[in-house]
């Protein structure tokens, strides 16, 4: 397994090479590297940790699959949910066709592609940090990764957009922003995991002082930079979007340390949800525009409104995943040549190309993962930061899809896969059953 975690270190800390680099090319580098990776796992995994790893891993598979299976199904020819798009072509063509669900069948499938890496990216990060030291590696491997994207955005904002070959500043600069925000709970779970090794550090005669020290001096500098790339970068949506993910991460450690017992967690629980309702009912454009965009502050009104269109019109199967800017030009204004690629937000994407029933599939997924790597936290002795950063990360996520679609790009879902798998597999002991 020491290759395997060698490469998956390697791959975390080219993170931001891959944000700057996007594309269909690193999305096939990313496919053949994970491919490796769970090649290198499934022939040097031993037994034991094989066995622990399907005690957590079959669920989770499960779930991960539903979006395959629809996005799979979306590109068959099926001619009674065809799209009406595929009528119309073999009309215009005067030869038959099979339709399918999504209308652009290429999009489809390269977006299968990538999900099915950014799946297989969790996975392999689970299989490998089932062992207690690889888990370290990948966490400070996380760390390192997303305090050089803060210094990368840092960079953009003293030098311009054209520093370090960022192609724009609204996609690559926000998904580095989104980075940034996982960035903050992955550095702050990195520095309660050296506090609690410091003073577990009796029981552990070989563990260096001095080595503890510089690690929290380490999780404390990339801390740091991450709330400063935050405070100076992050529009008010990110940051209150962080902000929840940082209570929940706070809130949990405490009631572990204090013993306050899981109802302490509800208690915490409740008025954030109030405040989060409260916050979400004072939108103003919620009146006006649907739950899946209207909380998209940065993005051009004109595309709102677009999508707000598109939306009225997607069937409950929706269009096809990686269909959004396949199908805009038919609905974008005469006046507006701004060229469009992605949509306002990763919810309002998922809505259209995957139907909103699928959209709201995700969201109960993810709060039940939210839910089952909180108990776990609190359940845990040791390592309960690692279920703790999972948790936080997938709140800070889970609010960042209703702002901005960045949080479907290549580098910020390679650093929650392997969040998540990190989390899922720490979120109980190989030695006392749970």
């Amino acid at each position: 397994m020491t290759n395997a975690r060698l490469l998956l270190v390697v791959l975390l800390c080219a993170a931001p090479a891959i944000l700057v680099f996007d594309g269909a090319i690193v999305h096939g580098v990313l496919a053949g590297v994970a491919a490796v990776g769970i090649a290198i796992v499934s022939r040097t995994m031993r037994p034991v940790e094989t066995q622990f790893f399907l005690s957590f891993a079959k669920l989770s598979a499960a779930f991960a699959a539903i979006p395959a299976l629809w996005m799979l199904i979306q590109v068959l020819p099926l001619p009674l949910l065809a799209n009406p798009i595929w009528a119309s072509a073999q009309s215009g063509t005067g030869h038959s066709i099979a339709g399918s669900i999504s209308i652009d069948i290429g999009a489809s499938v390269m977006s299968l592609g990538f999900y099915l890496t950014i799946a297989a990216i969790a996975f392999w990060s689970a299989a490998v940090a089932v062992d207690r030291q690889r888990a370290e590696w990948i966490l400070f491997a996380l760390m390192s990764a997303t305090a050089l994207i803060g210094l990368m955005v840092a960079a953009t904002n003293l030098f311009g957009p054209s520093y370090l070959n960022f192609k724009t500043s609204l996609s690559e600069r926000t998904q580095g922003i989104d980075c940034v925000a996982m960035g903050v709970l992955i550095a702050a779970a990195a520095g309660v995991r050296t506090m609690e090794r410091y003073e577990t550090r009796r029981t552990s005669p070989n563990r260096s002082v001095s080595a503890l020290l510089r690690t929290f001096a380490a999780c404390a500098i990339a801390l740091t930079i991450c709330v400063a790339v935050l405070i100076m970068s992050a529009p008010v949506g990110t940051l209150v979007a962080t902000g929840f993910g940082v209570v929940a991460l706070i809130s949990a450690v405490l009631v572990r340390r204090l013993g306050l017992g899981p109802w302490s967690i509800v208690a915490t629980a409740v008025p954030a949800l109030a405040i989060a309702g409260f916050l979400a009912a004072s939108e103003p454009k919620l009146r006006t525009e649907n739950f899946a965009f209207a909380f998209a502050r940065e993005a051009p009104a004109s595309l709102t409104a677009m999508s707000q269109r598109i939306l009225s019109d997607t069937p409950l199967r929706g269009t096809g995943a990686g269909t959004f800017a396949a199908i805009a030009p038919i609905y974008r204004d005469v006046e507006d040549q701004t060229a469009i690629f992605a949509a306002p937000t990763a919810a309002a994407a998922i809505a259209i190309e995957l139907g909103p029933p699928m959209l709201w599939l995700i969201v109960a997924t993810m709060a039940g993962s939210i839910y089952v790597l909180l108990r776990a936290a609190l359940r845990r002795g040791r390592d309960s930061f690692y279920p703790t950063a999972g948790a936080s990360c997938l709140i800070t996520l889970l609010f960042l899809s209703f702002m901005n679609a960045e949080v479907l790009g290549s580098a910020i879902g390679m650093i929650i896969a392997a969040t998540l798998g990190l989390a899922f597999a720490q979120s109980k002991s190989r030695t006392i059953s749970q």
